[in-house]
């Protein structure tokens, strides 16, 4: 199940019919593991706000550049600056 609805996010990237659930589930399912994979803290099922938030916008930014079409702005990371912004909080950085 995925942190954040598929309602959610439909109604966040504006899309009103079914036709393009099963690409924005993708993106759910995807941005997730990112998310997950990206913070350092334990958090219990009912995650804060912020980690909802930065789903919602590393699926809108899939979603805005999912063909590659413009140039898409890079900052050295995988995830875009304002996603990492509002996840830095819940990451601690490992010493190499």
């Amino acid at each position: 199940m995925s942190i954040v609805s598929l309602e959610t996010l439909k109604e966040h990237l504006r899309y009103d019919d079914d036709s393009n659930d099963m690409m924005l589930q993708g993106y759910l399912d995807a941005a997730d593991s990112a998310v997950l994979n990206y913070i350092t803290d334990e958090l219990e099922p009912d995650y804060p706000k912020a980690i909802h938030q930065a789903i919602l916008l590393l699926c809108g930014y899939w979603d805005q550049y999912r063909n590659a079409e413009q140039e898409m702005p890079v900052n050295g990371n995988f995830l875009p600056m304002p996603v990492q912004s509002l996840l830095y909080p819940y990451r601690k950085p490992t010493a190499i």
